[in-house]
């Protein structure tokens, strides 16, 4: 998708560029916090000694031992670096669980008498107990329409082998929807038990994306097979294809593994859950040691269908049986812990206005539950960011540091469905927070495949880093990616086109980004390697191999330098609102003009306008932008449709506020 005209494109930029000299801050009295000192940072020795430790865990799902295990160092490195208040949310949770990779022995497949190799199982999809279920094998084909399948009737009382579709059809009309409805009456579950409430969410996805379409209603969005457009991408020339084109696996399997791993998702719900299925094997199009502990994701709510997952080798001679019908075995001993252990918790870094009215606070946050060394290292990430801060006094802190552990990313249904949340459940924690910065997956080497060898290709993983379009906090990612000498990264927003005038990539892994939206629309960014192409997905022996210590320290120069601009910058000039007014305006089509025929000029006035505006923001002026905003409201209103200028007015509402609130702040040299 393209803008409707080059002029478009080149006015949206220029507008964009006219304010990207912004300079956040006068010099603040520590130079740690206007540059960023890299001696202050967590060590590459100290992280290599952190992961081979963290190897010894293996996997770290919430309440398993594992994770029991990550969350006493983290509380013990948050000790040792004298941060405080730390506030535990226990939560009733009932853990599923059997054995992992590379121990199969709670789960196994016998197709015709002959044992096969088994990847991984599905996780949350009941138990057979330990001798399992024997039963006909019938081929439920995705690449096949569904007049071509067999009808669910057919599937009762057998094991079903799903042969999932192929990477290469993602993004082309060769990609089948699934086409069978969900259920009328879907099983009565919300979140885990016994922990069963309706979730509280009432506020917008962390960031639309431009451009995204859908191919269909139960059809992923289209594009999601390669890169896409972007704000800043360094070492341009070691993204693979052109923008939007299907990621070669021979150097990049990241996207492949993201369309198997999710695939079969639907198909439990929609398909053996309603059919009366005993138990399935999804054959996935990956190599053995890529799909070797693979983990559907995001996690799906519990199922009862027993589910084992293969590859595509051993899943030919399955795929095959099925076909003609043959009787198999499947094993799937699972067991639940009733109460498990189960928190989340948050801890204070405190800056010099702690404990009083004046106090602001930055929120870091990420994930410490998962299934691998690189999935779940979001907690080491923010334990070295709050080192670095730990060692400027606290006098010399502008403001505080609040750190929110999550745990609820690989629970059942994942963040977005579970019914704990400190965010919403403890407002009182975090009344302050006027920015944050979240953080998952760093130091990631890359991975690709040629032919069925899977391996590390000598790169970083991209580092995507997500953030709204305000170009002040825009410019400010790029600035922190060239200083720290970040490889691979993308500067990704996708709330409007890129460089190119294409769509960017979708935000993945909001959750942890959402809370500033829900927090009043403050600005903030989400730095995030890519999810999995760090390989295997799950935890594997030696997994430190996929791991890059130095990486993850230039990660967290970028994270430091970042949090450093939220701590010591105008907060309220680089807010999302004023990014979403020029947005709207630049991406508005001609049919939301009152006249079509004259969109080209009134487009050309609303910039010129809103760059009045925003001059003002970055002189500090605020009375004066508050100003501004009522005659770039009445030029909208005058210009557009009326549903356009609705959703523009209420962006200039909330600039309207931010305005007033800054000047409050100055008003107690807050800010």
């Amino acid at each position: 998708m393209t803008l409707t005209g080059k002029a478009r494109l080149l006015l949206m930029f220029s507008a964009f560029s006219a304010v990207a000299s912004f300079a956040f801050a006068a010099p603040a009295e520590n130079p740690a916090l206007t540059n960023v000192d890299h001696s202050k940072l967590v060590s590459v020795s100290t992280l290599d000694k952190w992961m081979a430790l963290r190897d010894t865990y293996g996997p770290t799902y919430t309440a398993g031992p594992g994770w029991l295990k990550l969350v006493a160092f983290a509380k013990k490195q948050l000790a040792a670096d004298g941060i405080v208040n730390i506030t535990e949310y226990k939560f009733p949770y009932t853990r599923w669980y059997t054995s992992e990779y590379p121990d199969k022995s709670g789960w196994s497949f016998t197709s015709d008498g002959v044992k096969v190799n088994v990847a991984s199982y599905g996780t949350q999809t009941g138990t057979t107990g330990p001798k399992g279920v024997a039963a006909p094998m019938i081929l439920y084909d995705l690449s096949r329409p569904v007049s071509q399948r067999p009808p669910l009737a057919a599937l009762k009382g057998k094991i079903v082998v799903i042969k999932q579709q192929l990477y290469n059809t993602l993004g082309t009309d060769q990609r089948v929807p699934l086409g069978v409805p969900a259920p009328k009456d879907p099983p009565s579950y919300c979140g885990n038990p016994p922990g069963c409430k309706a979730y509280p969410r009432h506020f917008e996805e962390a960031s639309p994306t431009w451009g995204r379409v859908r191919m269909s209603a139960d059809a992923p969005f289209a594009g999601n097979n390669g890169y896409k457009d972007y704000e800043y991408e360094s070492n341009p020339e070691e993204f693979p294809g052109g923008i939007g084109a299907t990621a070669p696996l021979t150097v990049e399997a990241s996207y492949r593994n993201r369309d198997q791993f999710s695939q079969v998702i639907p198909v439990i719900w929609n398909v053996l859950m309603p059919s009366g299925a005993v138990g399935a094997v999804t054959v996935m199009d990956l190599s053995p040691l890529a799909a070797a502990g693979a983990r559907i994701h995001p996690t799906p709510q519990q199922s009862n269908v027993p589910l084992l997952m293969l590859d595509r080798v051993a899943g030919a001679k399955v795929i095959a049986d099925a076909e003609a019908g043959k009787r198999a075995t499947l094993v799937l001993n699972a067991h639940e812990e009733q109460n498990a252990p189960a928190e989340e918790f948050t801890a204070v870094l405190p800056g010099r206005d702690y404990g009083t009215a004046k106090d602001k606070a930055v929120m870091m946050a990420t994930h410490m539950d998962g299934p691998s060394i690189i999935e779940d290292d979001g907690a080491y990430a923010m334990l070295s960011v709050l080192h670095y801060f730990s060692q400027i006094p606290q006098s010399q802190r502008p403001k505080t540091l609040i750190a929110y552990f999550d745990t609820r990313h690989f629970v059942p249904g994942t963040e977005n469905a579970y019914p704990f949340d400190m965010v919403i459940d403890k407002p009182e924690l975090f009344r302050n927070v006027v920015g944050g910065v979240a953080m998952e997956h760093w130091g990631e080497r890359q991975f690709a495949e040629a032919g069925d060898d899977y391996h590390a290709t000598g790169n970083a993983a991209t580092t995507y880093i997500w953030g709204w379009p305000n170009p002040l906090a825009i410019d400010a990612v790029t600035r922190a990616i060239k200083d720290q000498g970040l490889p691979r990264a993308i500067n990704d927003v996708p709330a409007r086109p890129g460089i190119h005038g294409q769509p960017q990539q979708p935000w993945m892994g909001a959750g942890f980004s959402e809370h500033l939206v829900e927090l009043g629309g403050w600005p903030g960014w989400h730095i995030s390697g890519d999810w999995p192409s760090a390989g295997f997905q799950a935890y594997y022996p030696e997994a430190k191999s996929r791991f890059d210590a130095g990486l993850f320290v230039r990660q967290s120069a970028v994270a430091v330098q970042l949090v450093s601009s939220l701590m010591t910058g105008d907060v309220i000039a680089m807010a999302p609102a004023w990014g979403y007014i020029q947005v709207d305006i630049a991406t508005a089509a001609d049919a939301d003009f009152r006249n079509p025929a004259n969109a080209v000029a009134g487009r050309a006035e609303l910039l010129r306008k809103f760059d009045l505006v925003f001059a003002a923001v970055k002189a500090g002026d605020y009375p004066q932008a508050k100003q501004l905003l009522q005659p770039l409201r009445e030029a909208a209103d005058r210009q557009m449709t009326d549903a356009t200028a609705k959703k523009i007015d209420e962006q200039i509402e909330k600039c309207r506020a931010m305005s007033e609130t800054a000047q409050s702040w100055k008003a107690q040299a807050v800010l």
